[in-house]
């Protein structure tokens, strides 16, 4: 059994999880997935996870935590390995104390220390321990002596399940892809790499062809590009890519973007690029119907806002982004294959504990799609945010 710990938006890296394995993760609790995959195969699509934080495999569903049990997984874990070993503890679930997995890694350190071990046991100042402290102490790098534990919520308040860490974010690449790009953008939004990849992998969980396909087969389109993201990250998953945009500067910042990609990651990199509006460019000047496999874009937001709008005028500003993005939907979907993938987002806004939603949204059949999402709201959003991304999985019917 593996466990999957989400990111903020537990809904979104359920959808993303769903999408790449092909079968449904359930909730062990409200940030924490689980599927009966292999380890393997939880490894091989780690890095292109965009919504999961960690990864961990299991060693017992049905841990009662008492000195003989950590005797056995003190054992377990170290048997084969001499010297100083490193051990951090996360604890989730309301019913797990701070201070019981305080005391788990004290008795665990306790008997380490026992067996002739010199034990380093990372403090715990929070719950859980963070992305970074697990990922510079190594914890996750496949080294023997240096250990995650995750105490899960188990089937009972008096047993737990136990994981150990196999894999964690890469936050350092995920800064140096954003930030050391040579061209951002502010006004145009800047899309996370790690939303990008999440949205590639929802549109590939809708693609249906007649025959599988693997990465380096499948060209992905952004009709609009801005400053080459979502382009960015398909290239680094093996993907031929295509962009769009209206704006000629956008062009030219994902060309640049692209050329540090390929210097900086040491890949050749033939992008498709044009100026192009996309509620009637011709994309078919480029390949056959059926050459793009999945669309991955993040659309028009509309007008920016800081601070709540009047309802007046949140009106008008959604009647234009619902225009340019139905032209776009109904230019785009006579031009794409039956079964192909996309993933776009779209803006919803939320003023006043209430999600305002395109009216597009609820008419994704008019255009010649259907909705893969089923009835779920794929929203990445922070609290502070006013216009959050409506993520719509498409396949074109």
């Amino acid at each position: 059994m593996i466990v999957f710990f989400l990111g903020r938006q537990p809904e979104i890296g359920l959808a993303e999880l769903a999408a790449v394995h092909h079968q449904a993760p359930h909730l062990v609790d409200s940030h924490i997935a689980a599927m009966d995959i292999t380890t393997s195969t939880a490894l091989a699509s780690a890095n292109r996870l965009g919504a999961v934080v960690k990864i961990g495999e299991v060693i017992d569903a049905d841990f009662i935590i008492n000195k003989a049990n950590l005797a056995k997984l003190s054992e377990h874990l170290f048997a084969s390995t001499t010297g100083k070993v490193t051990i951090g503890i996360s604890h989730y679930g309301h019913h797990i104390t701070k201070t019981s997995a305080i005391n788990f890694g004290r008795e665990l350190q306790s008997i380490l220390k026992a067996q002739g071990h010199s034990v380093r046991l990372l403090p715990n100042n929070a719950a859980t321990l963070s992305t970074a402290t697990v990922l510079h102490n190594g914890l996750a790098s496949n080294n023997p002596k240096k250990v995650e534990l995750s105490i899960i919520p188990g089937q009972t308040n008096s047993r737990v399940t136990i994981a150990q860490t196999i894999f964690v974010q890469d936050i350092d690449a995920y800064t140096f892809r954003d930030r050391r790009r040579p061209r951002r953008d502010a006004h145009n939004g800047m899309l996370p790499p790690k939303l990008a990849q999440t949205m590639i992998n929802l549109a590939h969980g809708a693609l249906k062809t007649k025959q599988a396909l693997n990465d380096d087969q499948l060209n992905v389109l952004d009709p609009f590009c801005g400053t080459g993201v979502v382009l960015q990250e398909a290239t680094l998953m093996g993907m031929n890519v295509y962009g769009t945009d209206l704006n000629p500067d956008m062009i030219r910042n994902t060309k640049d973007n692209l050329a540090w990609l390929a210097r900086t990651h040491h890949r050749q990199i033939q992008p498709n690029l044009a100026i192009g509006d996309a509620t009637n460019f011709d994309w078919r000047n480029w390949a056959k119907p059926d050459h793009i496999n999945l669309v991955a874009t993040e659309t028009y937001l509309g007008k920016p806002y800081t601070s709540t709008p009047p309802l007046a005028e949140l009106g008008h500003n959604i009647t234009a982004c619902n225009l340019i993005i139905g032209k776009f939907l109904r230019n785009i979907s006579g031009q794409l294959a039956r079964g192909t993938g996309l993933c776009i987002g779209v803006p919803a806004w939320f003023i006043r504990d209430h999600i305002h939603h395109l009216p597009c949204v609820d008419q994704i059949t008019d255009y010649g799609f259907t909705n893969m999402t089923q009835g779920a709201n794929l929203i990445y959003h922070r609290p502070d945010q006013i216009v959050g991304r409506e993520l719509l999985v498409l396949q074109k019917r």
